[in-house]
């Protein structure tokens, strides 16, 4: 993120949607959603539309985030009557798609030198659950965080191995045979 120039629109927009998805596990469909009226600034919280099960999600943004949307929409956004957070910077102005999200972590990505430049954006969201996961946020809240149903999916995010999981299972008290357990 830190090789994207913040001098120009494009910089700023790609530089804050992707700090956006890296810092709080957006998908890119949901930073193709939100609009300026999604930040609560007296909240200080971000609401977000959960596509995929038709709820919202209000998540806390930290200062620096606050202070990044504030430069973004005073330098980097262009005066436009929509109301899309992240638009198009060729002419008529547009609402950007998850494709057009999606190219601009790939054209970032290239440009940056890292060897990263067939990853995808949702190594975005994978990197944000294994960040949490290695601060000691427990497996059930970085589900509740990213919206998923069951352990399962976080479990794909954080690309948890049986022989890691045996690592920090709680020790389970065997039964006898006469309370209905194997001997």
């Amino acid at each position: 993120m830190r090789s994207i120039p913040r001098t120009g629109r494009t910089g700023w927009r790609d530089f804050m949607l992707l700090h956006l998805m890296a810092h709080y596990g957006l998908r890119t469909g949901e930073v193709a959603r939100l609009t300026v009226d999604a930040i609560d600034w007296s909240a200080r919280s971000l609401l977000v539309e959960q596509f995929k099960t038709h709820s919202w999600l209000a998540l806390p943004l930290m200062d620096q985030t606050l202070e990044l949307l504030r430069r973004y929409l005073r330098d980097g956004r262009r005066a436009s009557q929509r109301h899309e957070l992240f638009l198009c910077t060729g002419a008529p102005s547009r609402p950007m798609t998850k494709g057009a999200v999606s190219q601009a972590f790939k054209d970032r990505a290239r440009q940056s030198g890292l060897p990263i430049a067939h990853a995808s954006a949702y190594a975005l969201r994978h990197s944000f659950a294994m960040r949490l996961f290695a601060h000691g946020v427990g497996i059930k809240a970085i589900g509740d965080l990213m919206v998923h149903h069951g352990l399962a999916s976080t479990a794909v995010y954080l690309r948890l191995q049986t022989e890691g999981l045996r690592e920090v299972a709680l020790p389970v008290a065997r039964r006898s045979r006469s309370e209905g357990g194997a001997a």
